[in-house]
C-alpha cells in the first residue's frame, strides 16, 4: 500500500510538470496565431489600397502617354459629381499656379475621376477621399462626402507642397503609407496612401488616398486572449496609435520608448520588424509585425494568468503530499485489512483521474473529469475542469477570429459590384429606335471574375458592340475590366477603324501591366442602314450568326491576339452583310465551360442546339433561356466563371 501512495503521488507530480509546459505552451501559441492573423489581415487590407493606387497611377501615366486621343472634362472648382454625395474639388498652391498653361493638363487628368467614381461607390468605406497633386502646382480630389475646403480661407489655395504625403513620396519615389494623423476636416485619425507619377520619365505629382483607420483599430484593439489582456499597435516609431485608450479625436500619441514607461526596455524588441514574446515583470508582451504600413500589434498579458493555473495545481499537490505521509505513517501501524480498505478508498479516485487526465490530454476538451465527494481530490479533478475550460475558451477565442478573417475575405464581393455596375443594364436600350434590338446578361461567378459587355451608339447610322473576358479573379481583374472598357469606348469614338482601336488600346494596356492580365475581346460595328457589319477579334470566342429563316451558325473567323499580352500586335477587320431579321450572339468562356457533376463542358454543340430550339424567341427572351438550359446541364455544380451573353437583331428601315 505504501508503494501505491508513492507511486499516486509521482504521478502528482508528473501531472504538474506537464500541466505547466501544456499550458505555458498553448497560451504563447494561441497568442502569437492571433496577433499573426490580425497582422495579416490589416495587410491584406492595406494590400488592396496600395493595388487602388498602383492602377490609378498607371491610368494617370497612360493619360499623359495618349494624351491626343483623351477627350478633355471640365468641372466646377467645387463640384457635386456621380451618384451618391461625392465632390470634385480643385485647388491652388499658390495664385502663380493659375494660368492658362495648367487648364489643359488640369482637364486631361479629370478624366481619373472617371475610374475613381465606383472606387467610392461601392468600395471600401473607410476611402475618404482620392487626389492627385502635381509638379505644376494644382490637386484634384473626389471626396466620398461633401465636405471641402468651400466656406474657409483656402476656398481656393492649398500649399500641398509641404505636406507629408507629398514630401516623403516625392523623397523616396515609391509607394508609401504615412504615419497615422488627425484628418484634415476632423473625420478622426487618418492614414494615408501615396505613390510618384511621372510624365516623359520626370517626376510629375503624387497619387493619394486617405483611409479612416477606425475599423483597422477596432479588429486590433478587439484582440482578446483573456479578460485582463490589453491589445494594442504601434507605428515605426514607437507612437501607440490604437489602444483602448487611443479615441478617433486624438492629435498626439504616447510612446513605448518614453522613459518610465513598462515598455521602454524592450522597445528595441518590439520595433525590430520580428515576431516574438518577452516576459517584463509581471506581464508576457507578445508581438507581431504588419509588415506593410511599418506596424506592430502587441498584446500585454498578465503573467498571473498563467500562474494562477499553475498555483492551484501546486497547492493541491502540496496538500495532497501531506496527505500521503500521513496515510503512509498510519498504514505502517494499523491492521492490514484497514490499511487494504483505506488504500483502495485513495487509489480509485486517482486512478480514475489519471484516466481523466489521459481523456483530455488526447484533445477532448468537452470530457470534464469526474469529481466525487469534497476532499482534496475532487479539488484537483475541478482544477483540471477549470483548466480545460480555459483552454476550450481560448480556441473559441481564435474560432471567432477566423471566423472574422472569413467576413473580411467575402468584401471582395464589392468588386463584383464596381464590375456589374458599369454595364448597361437599362433595357429596352433604345426603345425608339427600331432599326435594331439588343439584349445583353451577365452573371457573375462567386469569386470576381471580369467578364464585360458594352454598346453604344456612334452616330445616327452606327452603333459598337463589345464582348470582353478579363483573364484573373477579384479587384485586380474588375479594376482591369473598369479601364478596358474605357479605352475600348473611347477610342471607337475617336477612330475609325477597329484594328486601329484594338492596336491603341493594346499597346496602352500593355504598358506597365504588372498584374500580367490580358483581355479577349469582340467587337463590331453595324451600319443601321445598309447592314453592312465590321468586326475585329481578339482571341475571344467565335460569335454565332443567325440568318433569317435558316439556323444558327459559329461564324469561323480569325480570332487574333488578346488585348494587353504584347506591345504593337496588328489586328485584321472583317465583314459581313446583315439582312434584316439576321441575328448576331456573342459570349464569353463561361457559357461553353459550364461543367456538371461529371466534368463534361457544356460546349458549343449544346449551345447551338438550345439556340435553334429557341430561334424564334426575341432577344429578351432568347438569352434568359439560353441560361436555364445552362442552369439544367450543371444541376448543383457551382459555378466558376461569369457568364455572359449578348444578342443583337438587325430590322433595317422599317
Amino acid at each position: 500500500m505504501l508503494a501505491i501512495s508513492i507511486a499516486a503521488l509521482i504521478l502528482m507530480l508528473r501531472i504538474r510538470h506537464r500541466s505547466e509546459g501544456y499550458i505555458l505552451a498553448n497560451i504563447e501559441e494561441n497568442v502569437m496565431d492571433s496577433l499573426e492573423y490580425v497582422a495579416i489581415l490589416t495587410e491584406e487590407i492595406a494590400d488592396g489600397y496600395a493595388t487602388t493606387i498602383k492602377e490609378s497611377v498607371n491610368y494617370i501615366e497612360n493619360l499623359y502617354k495618349d494624351k491626343d486621343n483623351h477627350r478633355r472634362i471640365n468641372y466646377g472648382r467645387h463640384t457635386h459629381v456621380g451618384e451618391g454625395d461625392f465632390c470634385y474639388n480643385r485647388y491652388y498652391a499658390t495664385t502663380e499656379f493659375i494660368n492658362d498653361n495648367t487648364i489643359d493638363e488640369v482637364q486631361l487628368l479629370n478624366n481619373v475621376i472617371e475610374m475613381w467614381k465606383p472606387i467610392l461607390m461601392y468600395d471600401d468605406v473607410n476611402i475618404s477621399s482620392l487626389y492627385l497633386a502635381t509638379e505644376e502646382g494644382f490637386l484634384i480630389s473626389l471626396d466620398r462626402d461633401h465636405l471641402s475646403f468651400s466656406g474657409r480661407d483656402e476656398d481656393t489655395y492649398f500649399n500641398f507642397f509641404n505636406r507629408e504625403w507629398y514630401t516623403e513620396t516625392k523623397a523616396r519615389d515609391s509607394l508609401i503609407f504615412t504615419k497615422v494623423s488627425q484628418d484634415y476636416f476632423e473625420r478622426g485619425l487618418t492614414l494615408t496612401c501615396a505613390m510618384p507619377f511621372y510624365k516623359d520619365s520626370n517626376f510629375a505629382g503624387v497619387v493619394a488616398l486617405d483611409i479612416l483607420v477606425h475599423d483597422i483599430q477596432k479588429n486590433i484593439q478587439n484582440v482578446d486572449v483573456s479578460g485582463d489582456s490589453i491589445a494594442f499597435a504601434v507605428d515605426s516609431d514607437g507612437d501607440i496609435i490604437a489602444s483602448p485608450s487611443v479615441k478617433d479625436d486624438q492629435t498626439s500619441f504616447e510612446n513605448i520608448k518614453d522613459e518610465g514607461t513598462d515598455t521602454s526596455i524592450i522597445a528595441d524588441k518590439i520595433l525590430s520588424g520580428n515576431p516574438g514574446i518577452e516576459l517584463l515583470g509581471d506581464n508576457y508582451y507578445v508581438y507581431a509585425p504588419i509588415n506593410n504600413v511599418k506596424w506592430v500589434i502587441c498584446v500585454k498579458l498578465p503573467k498571473a494568468i498563467i500562474a494562477e493555473s499553475i498555483n492551484r495545481i501546486d497547492r493541491n499537490i502540496i496538500r495532497m503530499m501531506g496527505i500521503f505521509v500521513l496515510v503512509a505513517a498510519i498504514m505502517l501501524i494499523i491492521v492490514y485489512k484497514i490499511s487494504i480498505a483505506f488504500s483502495n478508498r485513495l487509489t480509485v479516485p486517482i486512478e480514475k483521474l489519471k484516466d481523466d487526465v489521459e481523456i483530455i490530454s488526447k484533445g477532448k476538451l468537452d470530457y470534464k473529469a469526474e469529481v466525487v465527494g469534497n476532499d482534496e481530490i475532487s479539488d484537483l479533478a475541478n482544477s483540471f475542469n477549470d483548466m480545460t475550460t480555459d483552454l476550450k475558451n481560448y480556441i473559441s477565442n481564435l474560432t471567432e477570429l477566423t471566423a472574422e478573417r472569413e467576413r473580411n475575405s467575402a468584401e471582395l464581393n464589392v468588386a463584383t459590384k464596381i464590375q456589374v455596375g458599369m454595364l448597361p443594364s437599362d433595357f429596352p436600350a433604345f426603345p425608339d429606335d427600331k432599326r435594331f434590338d439588343i439584349y445583353a446578361t451577365m452573371n457573375p461567378a462567386k469569386e470576381v471574375g471580369g467578364d464585360f459587355y458594352d454598346f453604344f451608339v456612334i452616330d445616327d447610322k452606327h452603333i459598337a458592340i463589345v464582348v470582353a473576358d478579363v483573364s484573373g479573379k477579384g479587384v485586380p481583374a474588375a479594376l482591369f475590366m473598369a479601364i478596358g472598357k474605357t479605352l475600348i469606348r473611347d477610342h471607337t469614338f475617336i477612330k475609325n477603324d477597329l484594328a486601329d482601336v484594338f492596336y491603341t488600346v493594346n499597346n496602352i494596356l500593355c504598358d506597365e501591366n504588372k498584374e500580367n492580365l490580358f483581355i479577349t475581346a469582340f467587337e463590331a460595328v453595324i451600319n443601321l442602314e445598309t447592314g453592312r457589319m465590321v468586326y475585329v477579334n481578339a482571341g475571344h470566342e467565335l460569335p454565332y450568326i443567325y440568318k433569317k429563316g435558316k439556323v444558327w451558325e459559329a461564324y469561323n473567323i480569325k480570332p487574333g491576339f488578346v488585348l494587353g499580352g504584347m506591345n504593337d500586335m496588328k489586328f485584321t477587320v472583317g465583314e459581313i452583310i446583315l439582312e434584316k431579321g439576321d441575328r448576331i450572339f456573342e459570349y464569353t468562356d463561361g457559357v461553353t465551360e459550364a461543367t456538371n457533376a461529371h466534368n463534361e463542358l457544356y460546349g458549343m454543340d449544346r449551345l447551338k442546339v438550345s439556340l435553334d430550339n429557341h430561334s424564334e424567341e426575341s432577344v429578351k427572351d432568347l438569352l434568359p433561356a439560353i441560361k436555364k438550359d445552362i442552369d439544367e446541364f450543371v444541376d448543383t455544380a457551382p459555378q466558376f466563371d461569369d457568364i455572359t451573353m449578348l444578342c443583337f437583331e438587325y430590322r433595317g428601315n422599317v
